[in-house]
Protein backbone atom coordinates (compact mmCIF):
# COMPACT_ATOMS: atom_id res chain seq x y z
CA UNK A 1 0.00 0.00 0.00
CA UNK A 2 1.17 3.54 -0.84
CA UNK A 3 2.63 5.87 2.37
CA UNK A 4 -0.51 8.27 2.81
CA UNK A 5 -0.39 11.46 5.08
CA UNK A 6 -1.32 10.21 8.69
CA UNK A 7 -2.27 13.32 10.75
CA UNK A 8 -1.36 11.50 13.89
CA UNK A 9 2.02 10.63 12.57
CA UNK A 10 2.70 13.90 10.85
CA UNK A 11 6.26 14.02 8.39
CA UNK A 12 8.02 16.36 11.10
CA UNK A 13 7.21 13.99 13.77
CA UNK A 14 10.73 12.66 14.09
CA UNK A 15 13.82 15.03 14.12
CA UNK A 16 16.57 12.05 12.82
CA UNK A 17 16.04 8.17 12.26
CA UNK A 18 18.25 5.74 12.28
CA UNK A 19 18.02 3.20 9.16
CA UNK A 20 19.38 -0.25 10.25
CA UNK A 21 20.60 -2.62 7.25
CA UNK A 22 20.36 0.86 4.90
CA UNK A 23 22.01 -1.04 1.40
CA UNK A 24 18.72 -2.93 1.97
CA UNK A 25 15.85 -0.60 3.23
CA UNK A 26 15.73 2.21 0.93
CA UNK A 27 13.35 0.88 -1.52
CA UNK A 28 9.94 -0.06 -1.85
CA UNK A 29 7.72 0.17 0.45
CA UNK A 30 10.55 1.48 2.96
CA UNK A 31 11.46 3.78 0.98
CA UNK A 32 8.29 5.52 0.85
CA UNK A 33 8.20 5.51 4.43
CA UNK A 34 11.65 7.50 4.83
CA UNK A 35 10.30 9.89 1.93
CA UNK A 36 7.72 10.54 3.98
CA UNK A 37 9.54 12.17 7.20
CA UNK A 38 11.11 15.46 7.00
CA UNK A 39 13.80 14.14 9.16
CA UNK A 40 17.49 13.76 9.05
CA UNK A 41 18.37 10.09 8.08
CA UNK A 42 21.45 8.17 9.55
CA UNK A 43 22.39 5.03 7.75
CA UNK A 44 24.03 1.92 9.49
CA UNK A 45 25.81 -0.86 6.79
CA UNK A 46 28.43 -3.27 6.50
CA UNK A 47 28.23 -3.91 3.10
CA UNK A 48 27.22 -0.59 1.32
CA UNK A 49 26.88 -0.05 -2.33
CA UNK A 50 26.49 2.44 -5.04
CA UNK A 51 23.03 2.94 -4.60
CA UNK A 52 23.79 3.28 -0.79
CA UNK A 53 26.47 6.18 -1.31
CA UNK A 54 23.63 7.75 -4.01
CA UNK A 55 20.54 7.52 -1.68
CA UNK A 56 22.41 9.32 1.22
CA UNK A 57 24.48 11.68 -1.74
CA UNK A 58 27.96 10.33 -0.60
CA UNK A 59 27.62 12.01 2.84
CA UNK A 60 29.67 9.52 4.87
CA UNK A 61 29.97 10.54 8.59
CA UNK A 62 31.45 7.71 9.91
CA UNK A 63 33.36 4.59 8.62
CA UNK A 64 35.39 1.82 10.40
CA UNK A 65 37.25 -0.37 7.92
CA UNK A 66 37.58 -3.93 7.66
CA UNK A 67 41.45 -3.12 7.84
CA UNK A 68 41.26 -1.31 11.16
CA UNK A 69 38.76 -3.70 12.61
CA UNK A 70 41.38 -6.24 12.26
CA UNK A 71 44.16 -4.37 13.91
CA UNK A 72 42.35 -3.64 16.87
CA UNK A 73 41.17 -7.45 17.27
CA UNK A 74 37.09 -6.84 16.77
CA UNK A 75 37.86 -9.09 13.86
CA UNK A 76 40.05 -11.56 12.09
CA UNK A 77 41.76 -10.98 8.98
CA UNK A 78 40.36 -13.62 5.74
CA UNK A 79 42.10 -14.97 2.78
CA UNK A 80 39.74 -15.58 -0.36
CA UNK A 81 39.42 -19.09 -1.97
CA UNK A 82 38.10 -19.17 -5.45
CA UNK A 83 36.86 -22.40 -6.60
CA UNK A 84 34.81 -21.72 -10.21
CA UNK A 85 33.64 -24.64 -12.64
CA UNK A 86 32.80 -24.27 -16.31
CA UNK A 87 29.44 -24.42 -15.83
CA UNK A 88 29.53 -21.75 -13.38
CA UNK A 89 31.11 -19.85 -15.71
CA UNK A 90 29.69 -20.57 -19.09
CA UNK A 91 26.38 -22.39 -18.06
CA UNK A 92 25.47 -25.87 -19.66
CA UNK A 93 22.92 -27.62 -21.82
CA UNK A 94 20.85 -30.42 -21.59
CA UNK A 95 20.68 -32.15 -25.04
CA UNK A 96 17.06 -33.04 -26.13
CA UNK A 97 15.51 -36.36 -25.47
CA UNK A 98 17.82 -36.71 -22.32
CA UNK A 99 15.85 -37.82 -19.25
CA UNK A 100 16.14 -35.36 -16.71
CA UNK A 101 14.82 -35.19 -12.92
CA UNK A 102 11.95 -32.36 -12.62
CA UNK A 103 11.81 -31.35 -8.77
CA UNK A 104 8.54 -29.55 -7.14
CA UNK A 105 8.97 -26.82 -5.49
CA UNK A 106 7.24 -26.89 -2.35
CA UNK A 107 6.42 -30.67 -2.29
CA UNK A 108 9.80 -31.85 -3.08
CA UNK A 109 8.19 -34.73 -5.32
CA UNK A 110 10.70 -35.62 -8.39
CA UNK A 111 9.40 -37.10 -11.11
CA UNK A 112 11.49 -38.13 -14.46
CA UNK A 113 10.75 -36.44 -17.77
CA UNK A 114 12.13 -36.91 -21.29
CA UNK A 115 13.17 -33.71 -23.02
CA UNK A 116 11.81 -32.46 -26.22
CA UNK A 117 14.05 -29.68 -27.02
CA UNK A 118 17.40 -28.90 -26.03
CA UNK A 119 18.21 -26.22 -23.12
CA UNK A 120 20.72 -24.37 -22.34
CA UNK A 121 20.89 -22.61 -19.22
CA UNK A 122 23.34 -20.05 -17.64
CA UNK A 123 25.37 -20.14 -14.65
CA UNK A 124 22.98 -17.70 -12.46
CA UNK A 125 20.40 -20.43 -12.69
CA UNK A 126 22.17 -22.92 -10.67
CA UNK A 127 20.74 -23.97 -8.06
CA UNK A 128 17.42 -22.39 -8.49
CA UNK A 129 16.09 -23.34 -11.59
CA UNK A 130 18.46 -25.78 -12.32
CA UNK A 131 20.17 -28.32 -10.25
CA UNK A 132 23.29 -30.17 -11.24
CA UNK A 133 24.57 -32.19 -8.51
CA UNK A 134 27.98 -32.88 -10.44
CA UNK A 135 28.79 -29.18 -10.46
CA UNK A 136 28.20 -29.25 -6.83
CA UNK A 137 30.06 -32.19 -6.12
CA UNK A 138 32.95 -30.44 -8.21
CA UNK A 139 33.11 -27.80 -5.64
CA UNK A 140 32.79 -30.08 -2.38
CA UNK A 141 35.74 -32.18 -3.91
CA UNK A 142 38.22 -29.01 -4.64
CA UNK A 143 37.32 -27.42 -0.97
CA UNK A 144 38.09 -30.60 0.79
CA UNK A 145 41.42 -31.52 -1.10
CA UNK A 146 42.30 -28.13 -0.95
CA UNK A 147 41.68 -27.95 3.31
CA UNK A 148 45.20 -28.95 3.84
CA UNK A 149 46.74 -26.11 2.07
CA UNK A 150 44.09 -23.29 2.94
CA UNK A 151 45.26 -24.62 6.91
CA UNK A 152 47.91 -26.41 7.00
CA UNK A 153 48.17 -26.32 10.84
CA UNK A 154 45.23 -28.23 11.25
CA UNK A 155 47.08 -31.70 11.61
CA UNK A 156 46.10 -33.14 15.48
CA UNK A 157 49.68 -35.15 16.85
CA UNK A 158 48.28 -39.01 15.27
CA UNK A 159 48.44 -36.90 12.12
CA UNK A 160 45.22 -36.54 11.03
CA UNK A 161 43.58 -33.41 9.72
CA UNK A 162 41.55 -31.74 11.68
CA UNK A 163 38.31 -30.57 9.34
CA UNK A 164 37.97 -26.78 10.75
CA UNK A 165 34.05 -25.70 11.13
CA UNK A 166 32.70 -24.67 8.17
CA UNK A 167 29.61 -22.46 7.12
CA UNK A 168 28.03 -23.25 3.87
CA UNK A 169 25.52 -20.65 2.37
CA UNK A 170 23.09 -22.13 0.53
CA UNK A 171 20.92 -20.45 -2.28
CA UNK A 172 17.42 -22.26 -1.29
CA UNK A 173 16.62 -24.85 1.36
CA UNK A 174 16.39 -27.63 -1.54
CA UNK A 175 20.00 -26.78 -2.53
CA UNK A 176 21.16 -27.13 1.16
CA UNK A 177 19.75 -30.70 1.11
CA UNK A 178 21.85 -31.19 -1.90
CA UNK A 179 24.73 -29.70 -0.61
CA UNK A 180 24.72 -31.83 3.06
CA UNK A 181 24.03 -34.99 1.31
CA UNK A 182 27.37 -34.50 -1.33
CA UNK A 183 29.46 -33.23 1.31
CA UNK A 184 28.56 -36.24 3.72
CA UNK A 185 29.55 -38.72 0.56
CA UNK A 186 32.65 -36.74 -0.65
CA UNK A 187 34.35 -36.69 3.11
CA UNK A 188 32.80 -40.06 3.89
CA UNK A 189 31.19 -38.62 7.35
CA UNK A 190 27.92 -39.39 8.88
CA UNK A 191 24.99 -36.95 9.60
CA UNK A 192 26.64 -35.53 12.88
CA UNK A 193 29.55 -34.32 10.59
CA UNK A 194 27.17 -32.11 8.16
CA UNK A 195 24.02 -30.56 9.43
CA UNK A 196 21.58 -28.29 7.96
CA UNK A 197 20.98 -24.65 10.22
CA UNK A 198 17.49 -23.60 8.77
CA UNK A 199 13.75 -22.79 10.27
CA UNK A 200 13.12 -25.92 7.91
CA UNK A 201 14.62 -28.93 10.41
CA UNK A 202 13.37 -31.42 12.52
CA UNK A 203 15.63 -30.73 15.11
CA UNK A 204 15.76 -26.86 16.99
CA UNK A 205 17.62 -25.16 15.19
CA UNK A 206 18.94 -22.84 18.01
CA UNK A 207 20.41 -26.35 19.71
CA UNK A 208 22.00 -27.25 16.28
CA UNK A 209 23.39 -23.40 16.19
CA UNK A 210 24.68 -24.09 20.07
CA UNK A 211 26.21 -27.44 19.05
CA UNK A 212 27.80 -26.04 15.51
CA UNK A 213 29.74 -23.25 18.19
CA UNK A 214 30.43 -25.50 21.37
CA UNK A 215 30.84 -29.13 19.97
CA UNK A 216 33.23 -31.08 18.11
CA UNK A 217 30.41 -31.87 15.82
CA UNK A 218 29.12 -30.41 13.03
CA UNK A 219 32.13 -29.87 11.86
CA UNK A 220 30.41 -28.07 8.56
CA UNK A 221 26.85 -26.42 8.70
CA UNK A 222 24.59 -25.45 5.80
CA UNK A 223 22.61 -22.32 6.04
CA UNK A 224 20.17 -20.34 3.17
CA UNK A 225 21.78 -17.10 2.32
CA UNK A 226 18.73 -14.39 2.45
CA UNK A 227 20.19 -12.68 0.39
CA UNK A 228 20.73 -15.07 -2.76
CA UNK A 229 17.05 -16.07 -2.02
CA UNK A 230 15.43 -12.60 -2.13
Amino acid sequence: LPVIYNARIPPEFFEFMVIDECHRSIYNLWRQVLEYFDSFLIGLTATPDNRTYGFFQQNVVSEYTLEQSVADGVNVDHRVWRIDTEITQAGGRLEAEELVEKRERLSRKKRWEQLDQEIDYQGTQLDRSVVNPSQIRTVIQAFRDGLPQMFPDRVDDDGAFQVPKTLIFAKTDSHADDIIRIVREEFGEGNEFCKKITYRIDEDPKSVLASFRNDYHPRIAVTVDMIATG
